[in-house]
């Protein structure tokens, strides 16, 4: 478990509802929420409180999902070419989910921070060049040491007036 090993207020999003998590993390003096795809909608937090966003995983379509299996099924069939499904579902699907957690991050014009996406799959497969290509222009580090010390602090001013 990592919640016990790290100093800062931790939760995670089935420990109260979504609301009361929110409210908590807007308000805690250096927050660590653990949550899924589920807060990538409908929550927006401005401001230095919000300043990493770490992705785990490309979020790919569950193939448990009936109805999108069957539609990959169906674009199989009709094009004849068994990875039609991936390009024309997949991949867009992924790249849409991709961009919306990728966003909870900068959510006005003075919001810094670093998105971090853990899956090795954007630079070991062909798909992930793609995948990059869809999010906005940012500057891509493959090393901790390589992000610049000023985004993990906010100035003053800036702290100062998402606080007002």
């Amino acid at each position: 478990q990592l919640e016990p090993r790290l100093t800062w207020p931790c939760h995670h999003q089935e420990q109260m509802s979504r609301r009361r998590l929110v409210d908590w993390f807007r308000n805690a003096e250096h927050p660590v929420l653990f949550a899924t795809s589920s807060f990538w909608e409908g929550v927006s937090i401005e401001g230095p409180q919000l300043s990493l966003v770490i992705i785990d995983r490309i979020p790919f379509q569950s193939p448990s999902d009936i109805v999108y299996d069957a539609r990959c099924e169906q674009l199989t069939r009709t094009t004849g070419d068994r990875w039609a499904w991936f390009d024309a579902l997949a991949l867009p699907h992924a790249q849409l989910r991709l961009k919306q957690g990728a966003g909870r991050l900068i959510r006005s014009r003075t919001d810094r921070g670093v998105v971090a996406i853990l899956d090795p799959r954007l630079s070991t497969k062909g798909y992930g060049k793609r995948i990059v290509a869809s999010l906005p222009p940012f500057r891509k580090v493959y090393q901790l040491d390589d992000i610049p010390a000023s985004l993990w602090k906010q100035p003053a001013s800036a702290a100062q007036e998402t606080r007002l």
